[in-house]
């Protein structure tokens, strides 16, 4: 990069941005999302928004944690120059893949010879008269407790009329049922073929005969190089399991005849002399390898994916060919290639923990965008064992981010304290690498306080401070998400997103406020009364509560997700996996005195919809509209509430663009642009949110007419 003067300094610092407030919404159907699968991923299109908002063409981005490299992407699409690294092998390898410098129109072309020289071995290993197998289904074998014959699971266990897999099974006499904890396991058995027939687009579906597909392909014959990692049995992700089924090394995760295809795959394209297709070429090998893994599970009646966060080995499990998986990805990359060939951004991946940048100067960059690792929710060395097995490199476990569950002492055990020192680490070297005036935005979701506090006191220790805190939606449900919808577990499924900016010495803490549980309540009917069934759901109201105490600098302590659906429960009624308000009119009264400053307010609830909010010391006949702040503190609602009424004498917010929206501090996803918003200051006195308050960060000033004429918005 080049040398950064003291003029460009003072040019940038004077570009201050507002912190963006509004919701970040994206999709998991884009190229670039479904070129290369990766634990944790931000589509490209969020990352977009907010690089546009806060940098210019050519403004250095930096994600110290940037794993499948998204945000190296939206870097090159935006005409950005990118500096992402990541403690992990395959991180790095999938990032150096997506941003790749890769001619399409070459890269075809040799993926095309390569093929074509491998097209013999395809016709040994999956061909068939008449076609080609396209998959195998394969079936566990269990041993009866009773009498000892063995039991095909997928003649004991599958439904194929129902569609549906039986959690008990019997065996051929009568035996059981039993659940597979009680049977001992006996081996695997081919049990259907998908064969593509050559000249037609119907596939033939064929049963395999017990004996006709099994020794054809024995893994002592491949001449070949393989991958035979050791998977050792403190790993985190280690089961049991694994030692009932001979999972010893990486090859085992693999049938042989899959393992056979790998490795001529990865020979003859370690071949290929240019260097940019061979990076390409190997990024299209490894998003097929996981799913030419034993892995992937299969279902009668629903597609089902590799189990993320486990490397857990179903009883029924696909056999895909490795050909046809490789082209598929092959034609998916190619396309991803085209749209960053003459993208006029840069980026460069380097391979190192976020706590040492030691490739980065002090003050050098105009924008970073994190996404860490959530705790404990992810265990990436071991998710990550297949493709560093076959990239010849290993995570450095001890020095992941992460909290470890199994691991002992010796091999490097981080316990929450380790967690939280590790991430004050990289919080600080985020703030060393930040230009004066520059942003920061964390992505995170947790669903236990504790690690959330551990967060927040990372963030203050390293000098920054949380000035706004917006969702991440992605569109889609994650696989932690569909299990919340279909078995109600306490998982997070929305990530928050913090906006940070650099605001006091390193190392100071400030106080932190608690917030009681009747105003998190109220954050959470409001939020409930102006949001479809699909964003009430428990993940949904748990990220609400934790950006109204994130955003509002009170400690998140005693909120995990437990707590919130307990008082989820209190408050709302369930239908289905959504919560709503109750339908049965109910009053509830807070606590706020009016002559004291504390809250003695009436919520009058109807029809499960607030209607309004009087002060509880006024009849019903001596209700009369009140003039001044007082009265607008009634009439006027947050973000969340319904429109300001028309009698309130205080006139609502100017419009603003988009990119330089007035900022409330609210944690409150805005139903509009420009709501009226009021605090309470105590005694009574109210305050809007338009005027400037001494005690709040700068940035929650910038809506004010004087910060708004001192402080001209970057563009």
């Amino acid at each position: 990069m080049a040398d950064t003067t003291p003029r460009d300094v003072a040019r940038r610092a004077a570009q201050t941005r507002f912190p963006m407030t509004s919701d970040i919404r994206g999709g998991k159907g884009s190229v670039f999302y479904r070129a290369h699968s990766y634990h944790t991923k931000v589509p490209v299109e969020s990352i977009v928004q907010l690089i546009e908002h806060y940098t210019d063409m050519g403004d250095v981005v930096v994600d110290p944690f940037c794993g499948s490299g998204q945000t190296g992407v939206a870097a090159v699409l935006t005409g950005r120059h990118a500096v992402v690294s990541d403690l992990s092998p395959a991180a790095v390898h999938i990032a150096r893949g997506y941003t790749a410098h890769v001619d399409p129109v070459s890269f075809g072309q040799v993926a095309s010879r390569l093929l074509d020289g491998l097209a013999p071995l395809e016709r040994e290993l999956y061909g068939v008269p008449g076609g080609r197998i396209e998959y195998t289904v394969w079936s566990d074998v269990f041993r009866c407790s009773t009498c000892a014959r063995e039991i095909l699971f997928w003649e004991a266990a599958v439904d194929h009329r129902a569609g549906q897999v039986k959690r008990s099974l019997s065996c051929p006499v009568g035996h059981g049922p039993f659940n597979k904890s009680e049977l001992d396991w006996a081996g695997t058995r081919p049990v259907q073929r998908n064969i593509s027939v050559d000249g037609q687009r119907a596939r033939a579906v064929a049963p395999v005969c017990a004996s006709s597909d099994r020794g054809a392909h024995d893994r002592s014959g491949i001449p070949l190089w393989f991958p035979t990692e050791p998977w050792e049995r403190w790993r985190e992700m280690w089961r049991a399991q694994h030692d009932v089924q001979g999972i010893d090394t990486s090859a085992d995760f693999f049938t042989d005849r899959n393992l056979w295809a790998l490795a001529a795959l990865w020979d003859a394209i370690g071949q290929v002399d240019d260097e940019a297709i061979q990076t390409g070429l190997r990024f299209v090998f490894t998003a097929s390898v996981n799913r030419a893994s034993r892995r992937y599970q299969w279902h009668p009646s629903r597609p089902t994916n590799v189990l993320s966060s486990t490397m857990y080995l179903a009883s029924l499990n696909y056999e895909f060919n490795v050909f046809s998986l490789f082209r598929r990805k092959l034609s998916t990359i190619a396309q991803m290639y085209e749209q960053t060939w003459l993208a006029p951004g840069s980026c460069e991946v380097h391979l190192g923990s976020a706590d040492s940048l030691d490739w980065l100067a002090d003050g050098v960059a105009d924008y970073v965008f994190t996404d860490p690792p959530f705790g404990s929710n992810i265990f990436y060395g071991d998710s990550s064992f297949l493709w560093e097995a076959w990239l010849g490199e290993r995570t450095d476990i001890a020095a992941e981010t992460v909290i470890n569950k199994r691991l002992n002492d010796d091999l490097g055990r981080t316990t929450l304290y380790g967690y939280e020192k590790s991430m004050s680490r990289a919080m600080e070297e985020i703030g060393r690498v930040l230009r004066p005036g520059a942003w920061a935005s964390l992505q995170f979701h947790n669903s236990d306080d504790a690690v959330w506090s551990a967060i927040q006191r990372a963030v203050d220790a390293a000098g920054l401070s949380v000035e706004a805190a917006v969702v991440m939606d992605k569109g889609q449900a994650s696989f932690k998400g569909l299990r919340h919808q279909q078995r109600g577990e306490k998982v997070a499924n929305f990530d928050l997103v913090l906006h940070l900016a650099s605001v006091s010495q390193r190392g100071t803490c400030p106080q932190r406020r608690e917030i009681g549980r009747t105003d998190i309540q109220r954050v959470l009917e409001e939020y409930v009364a102006h949001q479809p069934p699909s964003r009430c759901t428990t993940p949904w109201l748990h990220s609400q509560a934790m950006r109204h105490l994130i955003a509002s600098g009170a400690s998140p302590a005693g909120w995990s997700f437990a707590a919130v659906e307990a008082l989820c429960d209190e408050t709302f009624e369930r239908k289905g996996s959504s919560w709503r308000l109750r339908t049965t009119a109910e009053t509830k009264t807070d606590s706020f005195d009016w002559a004291s400053g504390r809250s003695s307010a009436t919520r009058i609830w109807s029809i499960g919809v607030p209607r309004r909010i009087v002060p509880s010391s006024q009849s019903n006949e001596s209700r009369q509209p009140r003039t001044g702040p007082t009265s607008a503190h009634h009439t006027a609602s947050s973000s969340l509430g319904p429109r300001p009424s028309k009698k309130c004498s205080t006139p609502a917010l100017d419009p603003s663009p988009a990119r330089h929206r007035q900022y409330a501090g609210s944690p409150s996803p805005a139903l509009g642009h420009h709501r009226l918003r009021c605090a309470r200051l105590g005694r009574g006195r109210v305050r809007l949110a338009g005027a400037p308050n001494p005690s709040t960060p700068i940035s929650a000033r910038y809506s004010t007419g004087t910060e708004r004429d001192r402080l001209k918005p970057g563009m």
